[in-house]
């Protein structure tokens, strides 16, 4: 049961029907617009007209080196950095960098050569000695993932 009450209908009379049509000639569309061009609209079903270029740059094959600085961006901004290891992500000024190179310089690994050289003296040293000392190999500084994990966990 509807209690609503009824919309209440009215029979269009002559006058309201003409207002309302339009005029009839030749000229269709906007005004100002030349009257002897038809609009085409375009059909874009099965057989019919071609479809608009889409943006296909989502499916396009990018180099290896645009994918990985957007993943890493992405990773970036999703990851919770610890400020002990954040503040190796921005390169250091420069007289900060010269004195880390100093100190680089100064323990870094001995060569080839020098440590040929280092053995042959302790070797002539403990020539005569019955119980051979090795002499200490100098201080250096460790690098590489294993080394620097390694002496952390020590």
């Amino acid at each position: 049961r509807n209690n609503m009450p009824k919309k209440a209908t009215s029979t269009p009379t002559k006058a309201t029907t003409a207002a309302t049509k339009k005029p009839t000639g030749v000229q269709k569309g906007k005004p100002g617009q030349n009257p002897l061009i038809e609009r085409k609209p375009k059909n874009f079903g099965i057989g019919q007209n071609i479809h608009p270029g889409r943006d296909l740059t989502r499916y396009v094959r990018w180099p290896r080196y645009v994918t990985i600085q957007r993943q890493r961006r992405i990773l970036m901004n999703r990851l919770k950095v610890p400020p002990t290891l954040n503040q190796f992500t921005r390169a250091a000024d420069k007289p900060s960098a010269v004195a880390v190179f100093k100190l680089l310089h100064k323990y870094r690994p001995e060569t080839r050569v020098a440590k040929k050289a280092r053995l042959l003296k302790t070797a002539t040293e403990n020539k005569d000695a019955k119980v051979a000392k090795p002499a200490p190999a100098p201080n250096t500084i460790k690098y590489g993932l294993n080394q620097v994990t390694s002496c952390v966990e020590q």
